[in-house]
């Protein structure tokens, strides 16, 4: 009597897991870069920016003197936006973000009065002491912060005014 055997796999059997690994954070990359060249506008000089970030970082320093909105989002990525290089705005700056899996820096200079709502299990840092004033008077405030948090935080730092944006 003669044993049938089976031939060996032509793939082995951890293969297709492991391209899923590597295919699945690619093709984020892939996506997360043409959503950016789509959706990303103005730059640093304009009075309103967006910026679509997707596994990676941005780093952003406006300087505008009537910096109006600024727009982030962000999946698995990191950004620091550094508010110190614009003068006092008269109605203030509105910052929304939107994001899974991040995390934001924002530095203003000491000063300023920051407002926030936030929605979504995550959360909104500020650092009391430092010169910056938590407001609950929205339309009051120099800097509005807008977040649709999944899995995310924003940290909010005072920092010395850069009075260099003008020269």
């Amino acid at each position: 009597m003669r044993t049938r055997s089976t031939p060996p796999p032509a793939v082995p059997p951890g293969l297709p897991r492991l391209l899923g690994w590597v295919a699945l954070p690619a093709a984020l990359a892939v996506g997360g870069r043409l959503a950016a060249w789509r959706l990303d506008e103005g730059d640093e000089s304009t009075a309103g920016i967006r910026r679509v970030v997707v596994l990676g970082g941005a780093d952003l320093r406006p300087v505008h003197p009537a910096l109006s909105r600024v727009r982030l989002d962000l999946v698995l990525a990191g950004a620091r936006l550094d508010l110190t290089g614009v003068p006092h705005v008269p109605g203030g700056v509105d910052l929304t973000v939107r994001g899974l899996g991040y995390g934001l820096a924002v530095t203003v200079p000491a000063g300023w009065r920051v407002w926030w709502s936030h929605r979504g299990p995550g959360g909104v840092d500020f650092a009391e002491g430092e010169g910056i004033v938590h407001t609950d008077d929205e339309r009051s405030a120099d800097l509005r912060i807008h977040a649709d948090v999944v899995l995310g935080g924003i940290r909010v730092d005072a920092g010395p005014q850069d009075d260099t944006w003008g020269r």
